[in-house]
């Protein structure tokens, strides 16, 4: 049977220590040139080095394992595009640096009953929570007594919480820059189709919108609907119609509730966009398909899952957080539905 190859092996072919490639491996990139990096990671495929996870545990009292924790009220919630990306690009950066992920769907208000409070045992946390405001802090405190270190997504930082950090895509900044270049409607009556479940981002981008369209004389409302269910965003807007002239520009928080606003509007014999202008958030792949491309906001969820991955890894290496916020910044996408 051939010797399974060692971090010695790795490390006199890529010419490094075996703590350089200690670090490479668990994804800490802190004093670690990008060329160094490459040939370690050259070394470990050519010799086909594996991590010995029980070695590593017992080393360093660590479990390579990071957990989830998603406090959303639909039991669907991975069917959410913006979800399964957040949750793919962290999954997929903490496997490539030997860590596994637990994931938990928690409904509101179940957190501590839930099995990653009471009995799990990971290296640190990472969530992505629901709510107001008041209730998503209330969540980080309790988070934050268990002493592990955790990675909030989509939330501005919090005072008092030490070893956390805080890491978002500028959703208000790109909300305000697709209704910027919207102005050019002179849109008067203007919808906001949102989730009646709070989430932070969409906080955001409400805010976004309102910063650019209400000094320009614009009304705004917003329409709530059980974003979970294609029949009942259709009813939601369908309802508002027929109680309400129509807006001259609708925007959806995401780009699923814009596409089905199109085809609500059409029904109803409305024009799009000559009678309404129709924008959507996220522009993820399907956002092009059909016969009127949405204008849309590209989000950058994947990315988001990894740089959460990263900045805890780093953590876990360093004792700190180099950063306690991150943001990202996000790209308009242009079509012709407004």
């Amino acid at each position: 049977m051939p010797q399974r190859p060692t971090i010695h092996a790795v490390a006199a072919r890529a010419g490094v220590s075996t703590a350089t490639v200690s670090k490479v491996v668990n994804g800490i990139t802190a004093g670690v040139a990008e060329s160094t990096r490459a040939r370690v990671e050259a070394a470990v495929r050519d010799l086909g080095y594996r991590p010995n996870r029980l070695g590593r545990s017992l080393r360093t009292a660590r479990n390579f394992t990071i957990g989830l924790a998603i406090l959303d009220p639909s039991p669907r919630f991975l069917a959410d595009p913006f979800t399964a990306n957040l949750v793919a690009g962290l999954a997929n950066y903490l496997n490539s640096r030997g860590f596994g992920l637990l994931l938990h769907g928690i409904r509101p208000g179940a957190l501590d009953a839930s099995f990653l409070i009471q009995h799990s045992e990971v290296d640190g946390l990472c969530l992505d929570l629901s709510g107001t405001r008041r209730q998503r802090l209330a969540a980080m405190r309790r988070v934050a007594e268990l002493g592990k270190p955790f990675v909030v997504f989509q939330e501005r930082p919090a005072a008092l919480l030490e070893d956390a950090c805080f890491i978002r895509q500028d959703d208000r900044g790109g909300a305000a820059a697709l209704a910027t270049g919207l102005l050019r409607r002179r849109p008067k009556r203007v919808w906001v189709i949102v989730s009646e479940v709070p989430w932070p981002a969409v906080e955001e981008r409400v805010a976004g919108f309102r910063q650019a369209l209400e000094p320009e004389g614009a009304a705004l409302e917003l329409v709530p609907c059980d974003e979970t269910s294609g029949e009942a965003i259709a009813r939601a807007i369908a309802a508002h119609l027929e109680a309400n002239p129509p807006p001259d520009l609708l925007l959806g928080q995401n780009d699923q509730i814009a596409a089905i606003a199109l085809q609500v509007l059409r029904r109803c014999g409305l024009h799009v966009p000559e009678d309404v202008g129709v924008a959507g958030f996220n522009a993820f792949p399907f956002t092009g398909w059909g016969d009127l491309p949405l204008c849309s906001v590209r989000s950058r969820a994947y990315e988001l899952g990894e740089a959460g991955a990263a900045s805890l890894l780093e953590r876990l290496e360093q004792g700190s957080f180099a950063r306690r916020e991150q943001v990202l910044p996000l790209e308009l996408v242009p079509g012709s539905s407004a």
